[in-house]
This record gives structure tokens, C-alpha cells and sequence, in this order.
């Protein structure tokens, strides 16, 4: 047994209690089990299964033996069988290797029951579920419906403080997706519509009390039609996924239910959920790379609703731009009627070109241009609806869906004329008419019903359900065809989002929040879901609790946005006009955002617990310092720096730049008084203000000597989007490194979003220096601490095919290094995003004083086009010969180890 890897034991007759504490050896008693350093998963002889957590200080039964993977027949559930076989084996998955349990059994009704449990080397906890069913009577079994993952959590002791959840499930009363679990609470969390414009979801719910929490859910590649039920039963709670379409099981025929999980974890629900995103990446679906643009500070027209005027919003612009804003939004109420996408002639008396003028005067401001839409509804009385019918998405009695909240019909999404005519729509808002990006906008584009339209010719209802993605797909696709740079802002309306929609997201905003808590907890899921750098908008600021909250947006890392009126406001009775007051107090937050720009940090969900950590906490790691920001309604006392790495650490108010301090890791502690919010930063004391990176430590590398993946999702970055010079960047070039260290090397992990590939087919010289460097690159400069003062350090570059040059560089000149370093990249086209990892040797037992740059270079040499080329720490260096020199260790930076 080693300490990441699964193992199988016979328990043999000895009971339970006598191994696990809060065992009840009545329940059953375990044959075989299967573990890991997280999760024990036991077996008793009816494959009734038990889950024990081992990541605490010691194991403790989560659940007893429960029916976990069953049938429902006739109402009742069927599940109990006999186990027949029980096979370990070493498993080989799309989500890396791992320990598999193979189970078989019979039931009296005659079917038999596959199980394959496998838990994974590089996610412990988490415990996959390949579960299917074979009748091997001679009579046909009707089922209701089949169930997965099914257990009762046991009541909580006392230290534990009840339970929390996360639902991914969408409701009509757009409630909080994480609440706390009190005694009657039961939701069905189904995965489909639960009302008539309101469906989808993220296909996982969470359960979690403060020492341990289980979650479920599926890993289909396509949304499903299940349910993930969350019931308190007195003390205790009930959670699985399940599928309630009733079938028949033929004599001979075989039940596969979806690829299912359950993941055991210690803190919130922001760990399975990250998990959940890391094995959907291992499958291909993940979010995309957002452009730089879509982390600029936005202003939305949507203040003046419906009836703006195009007076209004140019009379405002001035405002918005003065006030550090980058994107201005036309809202809804520009178009004819929802699903005729044409200016509306009294609001744009010149059509189209009204529309573009409206574009360059947005552009002439320095300012990006963003324009609703609401694609998959069309209104009645539309030219859409009148010319195009068969578009529509109809119900089994041939009748239109509601989408009620815009007195509007569905459109089929699976249906390739309504993609054809979205792609049409969207190259003429971006193409044609310049617009920069695209507010997609309504809670009915989550998710859809099934679709019976004849002319559609499915070859099952479901493929409209199972095709919403493939909609965004070809939206996204079009926006960044025309414009690679576009951001397309997703807005469910407040629905819990669609995971499967999410690779096809530049940028999702807490989408219509009710309260600032929907804000913050809104954010933290969409930070674990689309990765700890999303673009996250903690939307219009005036729909936060109070509606003037720009510190529940700024503290977790969300872009800021309002929707202000200026300088007058034509409904006074709901107004949202910009007061000098009001004017104060936004200043003072856009421009705490513009300068700190946490949006762009790692969020680091992973340290504070939502439910049960008091003040309520949010970290961003960004620049090499951690920048909490704590909530609570009057707070006077202590609070806990988490996540602190070695070393002295200087602690100041991030608004008012007051110095409140000095902590360490070993004495993490502060004390402070506030009313509602305190946002902090955190920065190593250092001698000098040379700029920081982190590097985590690794625990392990591949047989290819690289970092595992799991290893690079939770390591430390740093992001750069600025010249040598230290100029923001005008292009869509931004370069986010990410380090770890161990086993005598540095590894880094370079992801760069560019605009043009420009590269060497092949190296120039096996042996020889040769100016790869003229071409693109990345560089990391590395300098020993007894080097520090000197010109010696290493220079390893990498281009995006993956030519590698690694140069010693000394006062007396530069030597080609051969066979030390190692490199690998790749490019995704689709994206523009290209890829770089590297190892790079670091001779010599020192932890600190290490120094070093990393530098990035796009465009050819000498091709008269202009070239790009940026800097971590700028060098400051060429402006006046308009040669930029990179190397000048002097302003190399420091290189620390986190915790």
C-alpha cells in the first residue's frame, strides 16, 4: 500500500466497530473494500455499500450500509444482491490511472448487477461508478427508475455543526444554489425543466457538515435528463442521482446507467466542484482562456431598461470613461422584437448605420462595445416567428414551449437551420456592425425541453436537450470568427449555469442576484467550475444587497460592473442615477479594481469553508501576494490568514492602504473591527520591491518527468499582460505562468493567449546557440542565490511547437546547455491559446534567494510587422534605442516557495 493509491482487503468475519469508530456492526458486515489516503468504499454481501472518510485524524463512518446502487420496480426499490465476484485490478481511465473493484451479483428476480468502482491515483476521494444491469430471466422487468450514489448521511456529531449543500439544479425562485440544510429541506434538483423557461444545471450536488462532506454526480459528456435529490431525514440527509424514465428490460438486455462519481472531501463545495472541472477537462470540456478585454470593468445601458434613448447613452459615455469603465452594453430594447435582430427604427431611425455609429463612438473612448441578445426565443408577432415556424421546439401534443418570462416561444437548438440563422445574426452584431462582444441574455437558454417537432427529424426527443452546447458552440464560434477577440457574457438569468454550456463562455456574470450573499457564493462556484482565473461579473453593482456592494465583487476576485444612469434619469421612481455621493464611492471601487485586477488572481476557494469559517472568507492569490476579504454584519475580534508560505508577511487595508500589521504562517492571526466587509492584502517583507512568484512543491512527477495535471491545477501563478517596458499590451497577448518545485528542478507552465504563430520548423543548431528568439517564445531567466549580484543565470526558452534552447549565460558570454532541461508544448487553434511546460534544473539545496524573469516574444524579426514582446518584471531597458533588452538581472524577481 502506498499513500495515494487504492487497495482492496478481504474484511473476513471480524466486526466493523472493532476497526472504524461510529461503526454499527448490526448494519451489515463488510466483505471486501476499497481505499485510498481519503475514502474507505466497504461491501457487504447484499453490495450494500458503507463510506468511510480517512481524512481526518481518524476514520469515521460517513454513512452505514446503504442500497447505494439500486432499480426502482414497481415503486419499490430493488437492491438486494447476492455478491457473487469481487475482482481488484489496476484500472487505465480517460482520467488517469487508478486502483478499479469489480463486483457482480444476482437478485431473486433474476438480474445481475455490475459494479466497477475505481478511485483514482491523482484525485483521492474521488470514486467513479460504472454500474449496470443484465436481466437474465425470462420475463421482461419494467423499471421505474434507477439510482446511483445513494446513501444517508449519518446525523452530525456535535462538533460538526450540521450540514450545508450545493445544488447545480436550476428553480423558477431563483434561490441559492448553497444553503444550509435544516430539518424538512428536500429538493429534487431534477436536471431537466422545472418550470416553463427555467431548466439545467451542473450535475452535481454536494452535501457538507465542518469535518466531512460527500458529493454526486455524473460525468456524461452531454446534459441528461436525472435528478440529484437532497432530503434531511431528521438529523440526517439522503443525496444520489437518479433517472426516473420508466423502461422495460427485455430477457437478455442490459441497463447502463451514466458515468457516475461520489467524492468524499474535507471543506466546502468549491473542492468537489474543482474536482468535477478537472475530470470534465480530462474529457475535453473546459472553459475557454478568457481575452484580456473580458476582465475590464463594465458599464451596461440596461439603467435606462427598454426605453433608453440613444441621447441617453451617448449623453452618459463620458461618464462611464472618466470613471475607468471599458465596456459600455446595449442592452435589450434595441431590436424590433425578440427574434427579429434589427434596430428598432424609432430608438435607430438609420437602421444599421445608427448601430455602427454608436460602435466607433464607444471605440473613439478607448471603450470596448458589447450588445444584447437573447437567441433560442422568438416573440409572437415576429417576421422571425411568421417566415421561420419551424424552428420552433414543440411538445409531444405539437405545442410551443413558454418562454414565459419574455412572452416569448422556444426555438430547437438541435435543430441546424436555427443554428445556421443564429450564425447569421452574430456575424452581422460582430462583423458587420463592430461590435466587441455579446451579453447573451435569459434563463431559458440553460437548458430545453425535449423536442417532438416532425420537421426537426430527431432521432429522439432528448436531442434538444443533449444539443444546448452544441448551440453555444456555434455562437461562440461565429463571435470569434469574426472578431478573436470578442467576449460572449452568458447570462442564465439566475439559474444555477450549465456546465456543458461552459466551454463556450468567455465570461459569466452572478447573473441577476438577489442578495450580495448570491454574489459572493455565486462566485465561488463559477471560480470552481471554469477554473480559479474565469472572468466572473458580479453584475450590475445596484442589484447587490444595498445596491452600492462593490466590495462583494472586488473581494472574491469579480469583474465590476453597474448600470448608473447620468445625467439625468427619466424614471426617477426606480432610479439608478450617479449622484456626486454615489459618484464618490464608485470611483474610489473601480479604481481600487483597475489597479488590483483580482479578477485576473487565483481564486484559492479551497482554504476558507463557506458554511462554517466565521467572518465569511474569500482569498485571491494574485502579484505574489494573498488578498483576503472577509464579510460578516459587525466583526471585532481575530481573524485567520490562511495559505501564508514562509517568511514574514506584511498586512495592509486594501482601500485605504492603512498598515494593520505583521503575520506568519506559524502566527497567522489578526486582530480587526468592521462593519459588513474588510478587504486585505497580504505581501512578503522583502529588501526590496522586486516583484514575487510562488512556486508550490511538488510530490510527485509523471514517468515523463513532467508534473502530473492534478499538480499544475493547484499550483501557484503569476500573470502578465505588459510590455518590457511595463505598457499595458493593446492585443489579446496575456501570459499566465504557473511554478512548482522539487526534485531539484523548477517546473513551469506557461499558457499564452496570442494573436499569431510564428516559429521555426525546426532548431537551427543541435549543439549550437541560434536566435530562436526571434521568433515566438517564452523565456524564464534562473539565477542561483550565490550568482545573485552577477551576470550568470540560465537562460530556457520554448517555442510553441516545442523547440527548446537552454543557454548558460556568464560575464564572459553564453554557452549552449545540451540534455538537462526538458520542454513540451501544444497549441489549441481553436482558443488561440498555446501551451508550454518546462523543467528546468536548479543545482544546489538552497530553498531561498532564488531570482528570476519570464518573458514572452510573439511576431517574427524583421517582418516589418510589429512585434510583441513582454516582461513579468519589466527591465526597463531599450526605450530610447527601441531595442528592449531582457537581460538585466538586477530587476530579476524573487522566487519563494508557498506553503
Amino acid at each position: 500500500m502506498t499513500a495515494r493509491r487504492a487497495f482492496l482487503q478481504w474484511l473476513g468475519a471480524a466486526p466493523l466497530a472493532t476497526q472504524m469508530p461510529f461503526a454499527r456492526a448490526a448494519e451489515g458486515k463488510g466483505h471486501v473494500r476499497l481505499q485510498d489516503t481519503t475514502v474507505s468504499l466497504q461491501f457487504d454481501e447484499q453490495m450494500r455499500c458503507r463510506i468511510v472518510s480517512l481524512a481526518g485524524r481518524q476514520p469515521v463512518a460517513l454513512t452505514g450500509f446503504d442500497t447505494s446502487e439500486h432499480l426502482v420496480v414497481g415503486g419499490k426499490p430493488l437492491g438486494r444482491f447476492t455478491l457473487h465476484k469481487a475482482e481488484p485490478a489496476r484500472a487505465t481511465t480517460s482520467f488517469g490511472a487508478g486502483q478499479a473493484l469489480r463486483l457482480v451479483g444476482r437478485s431473486v428476480e433474476g438480474i445481475e448487477k455490475r459494479v466497477t468502482v475505481t478511485l483514482l491515483d491523482e484525485h483521492p476521494g474521488v470514486a467513479l461508478l460504472d454500474v449496470s444491469y443484465v436481466n437474465t430471466g425470462s420475463k421482461p422487468l419494467v423499471i421505474d427508475a434507477w439510482v446511483n450514489g445513494a446513501h444517508r448521511l449519518a446525523a452530525t456529531p456535535r462538533h460538526a455543526g450540521g450540514y450545508w449543500t450545493y445544488s447545480g439544479a436550476s428553480h423558477a425562485d431563483r434561490r441559492d444554489w448553497v444553503q444550509p440544510v435544516k430539518r424538512g429541506f428536500e429538493q429534487r434538483n431534477f436536471m431537466g425543466m422545472n418550470a416553463s423557461d427555467y431548466g439545467g444545471g451542473t450535475p452535481v450536488v454536494d452535501v457538507w457538515r465542518r469535518d466531512v462532506g460527500l458529493a454526486v454526480g455524473h460525468l456524461a459528456l452531454q446534459p441528461l435528463l436525472v435528478a440529484l435529490p437532497v432530503k434531511a431525514v431528521g438529523d440526517r440527509v439522503d443525496i444520489s442521482l437518479r433517472g426516473d424514465t420508466p423502461q422495460t428490460l427485455a430477457p437478455g438486455a442490459a441497463l447502463a446507467t451514466p458515468p457516475s462519481f461520489i467524492a468524499v472531501h474535507r471543506g466546502d463545495f468549491y473542492v468537489p466542484l474543482d474536482r468535477y472541472r478537472r475530470l470534465m477537462a480530462a474529457q475535453g470540456l473546459k472553459a475557454p482562456e478568457p481575452p484580456p478585454s473580458a476582465y475590464e470593468a463594465q458599464w451596461c445601458a440596461w439603467g435606462y431598461e427598454r426605453d433608453f434613448s440613444l441621447s441617453y447613452v451617448r449623453a452618459t459615455l463620458p461618464k462611464v470613461q472618466e470613471l475607468g469603465f471599458r465596456w459600455a452594453v446595449l442592452d435589450d430594447g434595441w431590436q424590433v422584437k425578440t427574434g427579429d435582430w434589427t434596430p428598432d427604427l424609432a430608438k435607430f431611425p438609420r437602421g444599421a448605420a445608427d448601430m455602427k455609429a454608436l460602435v466607433a463612438d464607444i471605440h473613439a473612448r478607448g471603450m470596448k462595445a458589447r450588445l444584447w441578445i437573447a437567441p433560442l426565443a422568438v416573440a409572437p408577432g415576429s417576421d422571425e416567428l411568421h417566415d421561420h415556424t419551424d424552428l420552433l421546439l414543440l411538445d409531444q401534443n405539437g405545442a410551443p414551449q413558454d418562454v414565459s418570462w419574455w412572452n416569448c416561444f422556444y426555438l430547437c437548438p438541435a435543430y441546424g437551420k436555427t443554428q445556421a440563422r443564429l450564425a447569421e445574426t452574430i456575424r452581422m452584431i460582430i462583423g458587420d456592425w463592430g461590435f466587441d462582444g455579446l451579453k447573451v441574455d435569459g434563463q431559458h437558454l440553460n437548458g430545453v425541453a425535449p423536442c417532438f417537432n416532425p420537421a426537426h427529424k430527431h432521432g429522439r426527443p432528448e436531442e434538444s436537450v443533449e444539443s444546448v452546447s452544441a448551440f453555444y458552440k456555434v455562437m461562440f464560434d461565429t463571435a470569434h470568427g469574426a472578431n478573436p477577440d470578442a467576449v460572449v457574457e452568458v447570462c442564465p438569468c439566475g439559474t444555477s449555469y450549465a456546465f456543458h454550456n461552459m466551454p463556450y463562455m468567455d465570461q459569466a456574470p452572478s447573473s441577476d442576484p438577489l442578495s450580495s450573499w448570491q454574489v459572493r457564493h455565486k462566485g465561488k462556484t463559477l471560480k470552481a467550475l471554469m477554473g480559479p482565473w474565469s472572468a466572473y461579473a458580479g453584475d450590475h453593482v445596484e442589484l447587490s444587497t444595498g445596491g452600492q456592494d462593490f466590495a462583494s465583487s472586488v473581494g472574491i476576485g469579480a469583474v465590476v460592473a453597474t448600470k448608473f444612469t447620468w445625467p439625468v434619469d427619466p424614471k426617477p421612481k426606480d432610479s439608478f442615477l450617479l449622484t456626486p455621493e454615489r459618484e464618490a464611492h464608485w470611483r474610489q471601487w473601480v479604481d481600487l479594481y483597475n489597479k488590483q485586477r483580482l479578477a485576473e488572481g487565483r481564486y484559492r476557494g479551497d482554504l476558507y469553508d463557506l458554511g462554517f469559517d466565521k467572518p465569511e472568507t474569500h482569498v485571491v492569490e494574485q502579484d505574489g501576494a494573498l488578498h483576503y476579504a472577509f464579510y460578516a454584519g459587525e466583526w471585532d475580534g481575530a481573524v485567520a490568514l490562511r495559505g501564508l508560505g514562509p517568511g514574514v508577511w506584511l498586512v495592509r487595508d486594501a482601500l485605504t492602504g492603512t498598515a494593520l500589521g505583521k503575520v506568519t504562517a506559524d502566527k497567522p492571526t489578526l486582530p480587526v473591527r468592521f462593519t459588513h466587509s474588510l478587504l486585505i492584502e497580504a505581501r512578503p517583507e522583502t529588501p526590496d520591491t522586486l516583484p514575487v512568484a510562488f512556486a508550490g512543491k511538488v510530490s510527485g512527477v509523471a514517468a515523463d518527468g513532467f508534473p502530473l495535471a492534478s499538480q499544475w491545477a493547484d499550483a501557484p501563478a503569476t500573470f502578465f499582460r505588459h510590455d518590457w517596458l511595463g505598457r499595458p499590451l493593446n492585443g489579446p497577448q496575456s501570459t499566465r505562468v504557473q511554478l512548482l518545485r522539487g526534485a531539484g528542478h523548477l517546473y513551469l507552465r506557461f499558457i499564452c493567449k496570442y494573436e499569431t504563430l510564428n516559429t521555426f520548423e525546426r532548431a537551427g543548431s543541435a549543439t549550437d546557440i541560434w536566435p530562436q528568439w526571434e521568433r515566438d517564445v517564452v523565456e524564464v531567466f534562473l539565477q542561483a542565490p550565490e550568482r545573485a549580484g552577477l551576470k550568470s543565470y540560465r537562460e530556457v526558452e520554448v517555442s510553441p511547437n516545442g523547440l527548446l534552447l537552454d543557454i548558460a549565460v556568464e560575464v564572459s558570454g553564453k554557452k549552449r546547455i545540451v540534455g538537462e532541461s526538458r520542454a513540451r508544448a501544444q497549441v489549441d487553434a481553436e482558443h488561440r491559446v498555446w501551451t508550454a511546460e518546462l523543467a528546468v534544473p536548479m543545482r544546489g539545496a538552497a530553498e531561498d534567494g532564488w531570482r528570476l524573469n519570464l518573458f514572452r516574444v510573439e511576431g517574427r524579426e524583421g517582418s516589418g510587422k510589429g512585434r510583441v514582446l513582454s516582461a513579468w518584471s519589466p527591465t526597463g531597458t531599450g526605450s530610447s534605442s527601441g531595442k528592449p533588452d531582457f537581460h538585466v538581472p538586477a530587476v530579476f524577481g524573487r522566487l519563494l516557495t508557498a506553503s
